[in-house]
């Protein structure tokens, strides 16, 4: 009888099994399915536009935005929130494959979404076109919050010169140094140009014939002299007759060198 019963009992658990090996696979394959639909109704994957430049926005205090453009964007649009995993660099315009995901219980001050980068598909280096009224206004307020180190003078790479100049757009003032003197006087600009005018500078004498050379060259390419300009990336770049003359590459300014 117990022999029977242990046959029985093993019958059962054979059946309970067979049963179990069925019905999982539907069960996973169904678990499955809701976490997917779960996650895909939270989060998409976008296709995102920035812009070279940003703009100045108010979100809790006034802040520095992106310019995003969607697929279905015709104009450029203020972006308030930040791509985890993205790096900008003023000047380039990119195209981004980015994925958004709502937010459940958003602040009131917060976007409704967090974007991670996923992919940038497209990097393209934009020069800021100056002779476009939108754009002069922000081509010298970005001139103006950088010290421009001379880095080319005619078609010469300048390497770890100390010529540099400072742009004040309130009084039109300009200063800097030409190689081994400090220079300062007055310029004036209009839509694409900048004129350098009355131009003065110290009277030191040069070290070594390679400052000399330089403070001579410097000097004579920019006193007097009317340039077209525009500001790629990280140089601000002057032209006479479509040729580039001088390169200057951005660097941090010191406040005190604006006087």
């Amino acid at each position: 009888m117990i022999f029977a019963q242990k046959i029985k009992k093993n019958k059962m658990e054979t059946i309970y099994n067979s049963k179990i090996k069925k019905v999982m696979p539907g069960a996973i394959l169904a678990l499955f399915l809701l976490c997917g639909s779960f996650i895909s109704a939270k989060a998409d994957v976008i296709r995102l536009q920035v812009k070279e430049e940003t703009a100045n926005c108010t979100g809790v205090a006034p802040q520095t935005c992106m310019l995003v453009k969607y697929k279905s964007s015709k104009d450029w649009e203020l972006f308030y929130s930040g791509i985890k995993g993205f790096k900008y660099t003023p000047g380039y315009r990119y195209t981004l494959s980015v994925q958004r995901t709502k937010r459940k219980n958003v602040p009131a001050d917060a976007s409704a979404y967090t974007y991670r980068l996923i992919k940038v598909i497209k990097k393209q280096k934009i020069a800021v076109k100056t002779d476009d009224p939108t754009s002069q206004e922000y081509a010298w307020a970005f001139i103006a919050k950088h010290r421009w180190n001379l880095i080319q003078l005619n078609n010469k790479t300048q390497e770890n010169s100390p010529a540099f100049l400072v742009f004040d757009i309130t009084t039109g003032k300009v200063n800097g140094n030409s190689g081994c003197n400090s220079i300062f006087g007055s310029f004036e600009h209009t839509a694409n140009t900048i004129s350098f005018k009355q131009l003065a500078s110290t009277m030191m004498a040069c070290l070594d014939d390679k400052s000399n050379q330089l403070e001579r060259e410097f000097s004579q390419a920019i006193t007097g002299k009317t340039f077209t300009f525009d500001i790629a990336e990280q140089t601000l770049n002057l032209y006479q007759d479509g040729k580039i003359v001088l390169m200057f590459g951005m660097a941090p300014l010191d406040l005190s060198q604006k006087r």
